[in-house]
Parts: structure tokens; sequence; C-alpha cells
């Protein structure tokens, strides 16, 4: 999986500071909401951070196993519960079966999303990714679930929903944390449900700026060198003052 992923084959330390505040929040089990303007490359970072092979041991090191859990939100069809928890269960199935993870383990898991497929069920559905995270955890394994572009749900969050993430960690023994993107804080996406007394318990802001000089270097060079581009200095230096350090204007005009 690693290997089809750019961000990969980054030097270990690109974003350092936002990679060591990150890993420091994991290690202590607290769950991160990244907050960043859009293009500003939240989710190429979250690539590097979640398929580097030296992230775990160089930014968390706190001596245990974790899992790493995406949930890309593009790809909800149906911006509805029933496949928000769908979606989340068969990610947590997908990165399970392709884990160390024991036989039993990953029988478990499948048999539940498989019930959950043809019960189609909000509830059993619910309960059946506690159960997952709860046997990952036994496993002792420390589960964390990234809910990338978690903005797209604006319409269908309540209290409900809320409700139930606390109770996955409760689920997991407290050992299970959470990494939200938005371009937002959740008070300010549903004030309604996420108040600045429940959130300050339940998750930790941490923002994102545009990259640094040195971090645009990295992504600039990467792709030079794997798509065999060549850009004369002057050139390059435009490029840098254009993009200033939003990551995804960078990638446009490396395509273009």
């Amino acid at each position: 999986m690693e290997n089809g992923v750019i961000e990969a084959a980054y030097p270990i330390s690109f974003r350092k500071d936002d990679a060591e505040k990150l890993g420091q929040h994991l290690k202590n089990r607290n769950s991160v909401v990244l907050i960043g303007m859009k293009r500003v490359g939240i989710s190429n970072f979250l690539r590097f951070f979640l398929y580097h092979k030296e992230i775990i041991k160089t930014y968390i090191k706190d001596g245990n196993s974790h899992l790493f859990i995406p949930v890309d939100l593009n790809d909800l069809v149906e911006r509805e519960v029933f496949p928000f928890w769908i979606l989340t269960l068969k990610r947590i199935y997908d990165v399970v079966e392709g884990s160390t993870l024991g036989k039993s383990t990953k029988k478990y898991v499948e048999n539940l999303f498989l019930d959950s497929m043809q019960s189609k069920d909000t509830f059993l559905t619910i309960e059946s990714v506690k159960k997952s995270l709860a046997r990952i955890t036994q496993e002792g394994i420390l589960p964390t679930i990234f809910f990338i572009r978690f903005d797209r749900l604006k319409e269908v969050i309540t209290t409900e929903l809320f409700g139930n993430l606390q109770g996955l960690k409760d689920a997991a023994n407290r050992k299970a944390s959470y990494v939200f993107t938005s371009f937002r804080g959740l008070t300010d996406l549903a004030p309604n449900v996420f108040t600045k007394s429940s959130i300050s318990l339940f998750a930790r802001n941490m923002y994102i700026r545009p990259a640094e000089k040195i971090d645009t270097e990295i992504i600039f060079n990467t792709y030079i060198q794997r798509y065999k581009l060549s850009l004369s200095p002057s050139l390059k230096n435009s490029l840098f003052e254009i993009v200033d350090g939003y990551i995804q204007y960078l990638q446009l005009a490396l395509i273009s």
C-alpha cells in the first residue's frame, strides 16, 4: 500500500513540527481536529503521516503497536448516517485484513462487516464498529480512525452521532483515538452539537498552515524525480512565489 502513495517517499523530516504535534497527541491517546484553509495540504500531510513507515517510531515513540484507519468521506455517495457507519466499518475491515493481526480477529471483523451489510441496520452497524475496535484493542493494538473531510457530514451531524462517536472510545476502553480533518472547527461545523464545553474533553484543535519552503521543496523534488520533470531555476523560483506554501496549487502547477 505504501509503495503506491507518493508521500510515503518523503523524508521523515517533512512538516516535522506538525508531525511531532500530531504524534504527541496520539501518544497520549488524544483525539485531534486538523483545521486548515483549503489547499494548504492537509490531505498531503495526512498521506505522509498515514503511510510513511517510520512515522510511529519517529513521532509517537511509545513502544505500542498502532493501527491507522483512514476513512475518506469523499468516498460517501450518500451523505447519510448509515452509509457513514458502513463506510467506517468497511475501512476498519480493510485495514485489519492487511494487518498482522491474527486470522481469528480478521475473520471476526469480516463477519461483523458482512452481517452489517446484509442487515442494513444502523444500530447493528454501530455495534459492529464498537466490537471491531474492542477486539483490536484486546489484541494489544491502539487504533486511530482518521475521518478525512469530516465537514462533508455537516448536514447529518446530530447529538446522537456525537454520542456514538464517544461510545466507540468507551467500547475500546478509551484506547481508540480520532483524527478529524475539516476547514472549520467542530464547534463551527455544528455548534448545537459540538459545544465548547463538550468538545474540550473530546478533541483538541490543531491548525495546519501553508507549508514552509523546505517542505514545499520536498514535494517539488519528489515530483521532479518520480515524473522526470525538468524546470529551469527561474521557472522554479516563479512557481514557488506563486504557490506560497499552498500545496494543491503546487501539485496542479506541476501537472500543468
